[in-house]
Order: structure tokens, then sequence, then C-alpha cells
């Protein structure tokens, strides 16, 4: 009986052990169901594939270099009787004959990444307005895209003097500005005798300062002056004052903003790599209400037209746009 009643107690415990142990055990880890398959990553949106070219066309391709993609801001210049905005350097004559022009005007108008038909915002000493890119030309060397826009457009051609503006590039349109600062009076004489001053303390300033390390350097030291007026908060005019050895492979540049009381305000200058700088205009590149510089800038054999954005609180000059570059000069 003893016996028995063990093997019943033992038989009790076992099952309860068994039990315990079913309970525990994760029930999702005894289905047997196969799993589903993990989702799959949603497609990429297939992009239209680029227009077929020309065998003309392709031929001049690998020649083109066009601005990058997503660039908003560029420069435009009268050129041949029209305005010109800059978007890319060509590296081969394209003007040899018709067949290559047409495959060059063809590469241009399926491959650069500022279409025909784009909207730029065009800024220069005016004020702005809207004009659209119609049609693809070259211009020493460079892809430039001819533009249309209102009678204000055809006044500034037909005038003929120096024109450098700032194209945006931009998806919505916006009523014509009138630039209400004075450029055309000429600057009082006591502001002109200032500004002499400033200009021989600048120059001074700069010989006797830090000179090149190596004499054939300092046997081709040249000064440079160049000044302008416009509307730079309580400043005047621009100066900068510009000391070069050789080719400008050694640069050392001071500019500065004067007001009609005649305090001097240094500004730095950021133009990536152009160090050497020639003021030829100033508008209101950016819409901000302070006047900007439109510059010939140059580097040891190259130069470009560039427009710098003055800011004042920050007391800089940086590059907004720049185009027309000239290598190996």
């Amino acid at each position: 009986m003893l016996v028995g009643a063990f093997s019943v107690l033992v038989a009790a415990c076992a099952t309860s052990d068994v039990k315990t142990k079913l309970d525990s055990v994760d029930v999702a880890s005894l289905d047997t169901a196969p799993p589903e398959p993990p989702a799959s990553p949603p497609r990429r949106a297939r992009l239209a594939p680029f227009p077929r070219l020309s065998r003309a066309a392709d031929s001049v391709l690998p020649y083109l270099v066009f601005a990058p993609v997503g660039q908003a801001w560029f420069t435009a210049a009268l050129g041949n009787r029209r305005l010109l905005v800059d978007v890319g350097r060509v590296d081969v004559n394209v003007r040899r004959d018709s067949a290559r022009a047409a495959g060059y005007r063809e590469a241009v108008e399926k491959r650069s990444t500022v279409p025909l038909g784009t909207t730029f915002r065009l800024r220069g000493a005016w004020g702005a307005f809207d004009v659209t890119a119609t049609a693809a030309d070259v211009w020493n060397g460079r892809i430039v895209l001819r533009v249309t826009g209102p009678p204000a457009l055809d006044s500034i051609v037909r005038a003929k003097s120096p024109t450098i503006a700032t194209a945006f590039r931009t998806d919505s349109a916006a009523p014509p500005s009138a630039d209400t600062c004075d450029r055309r009076t000429p600057l009082d004489s006591v502001l002109i005798t200032r500004l002499g001053e400033v200009r021989d303390s600048l120059a001074r300033d700069l010989h006797e300062g830090p000179q090149p390390r190596y004499e054939r350097l300092r046997m081709k030291m040249t000064l440079a002056t160049s000044q302008v007026a416009g509307c730079f908060g309580a400043a005047r005019a621009a100066l900068v004052v510009t000391l070069k050895g050789a080719n400008a492979e050694w640069v050392r540049e001071a500019l500065v903003l004067i007001d009609t009381t005649g305090r001097v305000m240094a500004m730095r200058v950021s133009d990536y790599r152009f160090r050497a700088h020639e003021l030829l205009q100033a508008f209101d590149a950016d819409g901000d209400g302070v006047d900007d510089l439109a510059t010939r800038a140059s580097t040891e054999r190259a130069g470009a037209v560039t427009v710098l954005r003055v800011d004042l609180k920050g007391r800089r000059a940086t590059r907004l746009a720049a185009g027309f570059e000239r290598e190996g000069q």
C-alpha cells in the first residue's frame, strides 16, 4: 500500500511539473504556422529618361560643363546686344561650322541643369523684374541663356551701358520693383577728399606690411585701387586697394565702406579662390535693401565677374554669384 501511494504521489508531482513548464513557454514559440514574408521596400519612382541626342549633339556634350544641380544664383551681363545668364562652360569651339553649332544648342537645350523656360528674378541697378530663358547661346567660352522680359529689359539692352545683374532662379512670379538708391549724383567734395586720404593710408599700410618671400614676386609688385558709390546703410562709397605680386600669385587687399561723415568700416572679403577685386558697380543684388558689389575678380591665371553680398552686421563681403570666368589669363 505504501508503495502504491508513493507511486501516485510521484506521478502527480511529474504532471504538475510538466504543466508548470508548459505555462512558462511563450505561446507564440509553439505556433507552427510559417511566418509572413517581410514587407518589400517601396519602389522608387522611375526618373524620366533623358531625350535622345543627335550625333552632332552627342559629340559636343562631353565638352560642356553645366552649373551644379540646385544652384539658384547666377550672374547676368550684356553681351552681343542681349542680356545673357551664365550657366556653365564650353571647352570646344562650337562656332566653327553650322552643324556643330546646331549640335551645341541641342545639347544645351536637352541636357542643361537650367532648362529653357526657367524663370529668373533679375536684379540690377534699376531694380528687379522677372525674365524667362528662351534660347541657348555661347559667349567667350561660356554657356549662356538668352532671356526675354518686360519692356524695361529692352530699354536696358538698348542703352548699351555696362550692366551686371544677378539672376535668381525661381518658380513664382513677382511684380517689378524699382531701386530707390541714388547712385548717379556725384559724391560731394568732402567725401571725395576723404576717399583720397583713406586710399593713400591703405596703400601705405599694404606697402609697409608683410611682403612676398620670393624676390621674383617683389620685383613685379603692382598697386590697384577702385571705388563705387552706393547705398550701404549709412555708408555712401566702397573703396578697395589691392597689392599684387606677379599675376595675382601673391595678393593683399583691403576693402572699406565710408559714410558721409568720413567714418571708415573695414570689410572682410570671402570669394573662394579669387583673391583680387576691382569694383565695377554697386546695386542691391539680393533685395535686402543694402547695396552689394559687382567686381572683376582675379587669381593666378584666372578671372571672373563676381557679385559680393555686403553684410553690414558681420562686416563681411561674401560671394553671392559668379560667372563669365576666364581661364589662362
